[in-house]
């Protein structure tokens, strides 16, 4: 099939979904080389900037991985009882060639590998510099510490 059409086919359609929904599973964002890596620096780069989290009533936003590695010390996060987060599910609602909408939930998990909470939100997956990265991201997950991303 060639031409305009091309793009409408069902097959080529679903096909394209499917590689944009996986381009998510090759951000290291929750990861062992990402925020349950706990360095905050390599977290950091794994997200677009400027980088936007609203939660609750609150909207934060960095500039820099820097200052977002500055305001983001996962070894003070982790004293609050939370080892290490995971994907529940991730689903694809929304996309183009540079942005990626996914709904998500992930669960945060203790010392003992217990669940102690489980979070739905709404990731924005920008290409910039022909990179993806995690560009915003909306929760219901409140405020853990003043000023962080957790």
């Amino acid at each position: 099939m060639r031409g305009i059409w091309a793009a409408y086919h069902p097959h080529l359609r679903a096909r394209r979904e499917f590689c944009r929904a996986s381009i998510f599973n090759r951000i290291e964002y929750l990861d062992a080389t990402g925020f349950n890596s706990r360095d905050s620096l390599k977290w950091a780069q794994t997200l677009n900037y400027p980088h936007v989290r609203v939660a609750g009533s609150e909207v934060i936003v960095w500039n820099t991985p820097e200052d977002y590695a500055k305001a983001n010390d996962l070894q003070q996060f982790a004293k609050t009882g939370w080892n290490h987060s995971q994907w529940d599910w991730r689903r694809l609602v929304q996309s183009s060639d540079d942005k990626l909408h996914f709904l998500v939930q992930f669960s945060r998990y203790n010392d003992a590998g217990k669940p102690v909470a489980a979070y739905e939100s709404l990731y924005i997956l920008t290409k910039k510099n022909n990179r993806w990265g995690v560009q915003a991201r909306s929760s219901f997950a409140g405020i853990a510490i003043p000023g962080a991303a957790f």
